[in-house]
């Protein structure tokens, strides 16, 4: 999987340039536009405040984050360092069968038969190999994390906004200043809504790949740590080990399905929220017809896919390990 999240990021930078820009673009055109001479409050109505909304997201971006990366660097700590543990558990119990060098990764080690200095730079590159993957996975994740934590945060913020298209609607007389100013947030709405469903086109062709794979490594590796838990024999660090591989893959599948469901649900739109909710009664006919336009190209919910036959979202979750679970079953029995 690091190597696909690696080929992305190579491959496809000017894409992930292009998403990074483009979400930095509409959010530094929210914070620093100047108030429009169309904005106008009345009747007590309240213009909203995009900041605290963009404070709202990138706190719980920052925290999400922080999390991960303890994760991800406890992980690699303990993947380093479990061959070592394991030899001086080795070393300290005598039914246990030691090995000559222990090592990081599981390849091919010629300079072991030359020399101990030779295992030292075989040890340090297996050890920044191993860093170097870790690296990749919490860049590639991160950014991912961060666009649909991005977009969940936007849409929060156009529901809200565009419920406010018509004011609070306590006068009912048609009035042209009330026209132009929700004639404007309109306009506003759709650029809005235009940029996040684009976001959300471009961030679909960078996963959709790796997802699905993600999601059939996934259930194969549940299944295959089933069986080597039933059917081998392991050592305490070998246990560990296949807990803490099986643990990192099912987690970060999750947070994957987690955030791609949110997406989702911030996206659709019932009845009563956002365009549904402005106070269409004291506006003009053309401007009902606008308001219509932009409830039609808001409903629809966004969708990120794993692969051609899956959605991101915690059904598929829920899926991958039912199906690790049918597989575990069917080898149990022919296996007996």
């Amino acid at each position: 999987m690091g190597l696909l999240k690696l080929h992305s990021l190579c491959k496809y930078h000017k894409g992930w340039h292009f998403l990074l820009n483009q979400i930095s673009s509409l959010e530094n055109q929210q914070l620093q536009a100047k108030p429009s001479p169309l904005e106008y409050q009345s009747n007590n109505d309240e213009n909203i405040n995009f900041s605290d909304y963009i404070n709202v997201y990138t706190n719980k971006f920052k925290t999400a984050s922080t999390i991960l990366i303890k994760i991800y660097f406890f992980t690699a700590t303990l993947f380093i360092l479990s061959p070592f543990i394991e030899q001086i558990l080795c070393k300290l119990i005598e039914s246990m069968e030691c090995v000559t060098y222990p090592h990081i990764l599981p390849c091919w080690s010629p300079l072991d038969d030359i020399t101990f200095i030779g295992y030292l730079i075989t040890v340090v590159s297996e050890c920044l190999a191993a860093a170097y993957c870790v690296s990749v996975h919490l860049a590639f994740d991160l950014m991912s994390f961060g666009v649909m934590i991005f977009v969940c945060g936007q849409f929060s913020l156009l529901r809200e906004y565009s419920s406010l298209i018509g004011g609070k609607g306590k006068k009912c007389n048609l009035s042209k200043k009330r026209d132009d100013r929700a004639h404007f947030r309109i306009k506003q709405c759709h650029h809005t809504n235009f940029i996040l469903v684009k976001s959300i086109t471009e961030l679909d062709k960078l996963l959709v790949n790796i997802i699905g794979v993600y999601f059939f490594v996934a259930t194969l590796t549940l299944c295959s740590v089933a069986v080597r838990l039933q059917t081998e024999v392991m050592g305490p660090m070998q246990l560990v080990s296949l807990i803490q591989y099986m643990c990192a893959t099912l987690t970060q599948l999750f947070v994957f399905c987690r955030f791609g469901d949110a997406v989702m649900n911030e996206s659709s739109l019932s009845m009563g929220q956002g365009p549904y909710a402005a106070a269409t009664w004291c506006l003009s006919p053309r401007i009902r017809r606008d308001l219509a336009i932009l409830s039609a190209s808001m409903m629809r919910p966004r969708r990120l896919r794993a692969g051609p036959f899956s959605y991101l979202d915690l059904p598929s979750f829920i899926q991958v390990i039912r199906t690790a679970y049918s597989y575990y079953a069917v080898l149990g029995k022919r296996g007996q």
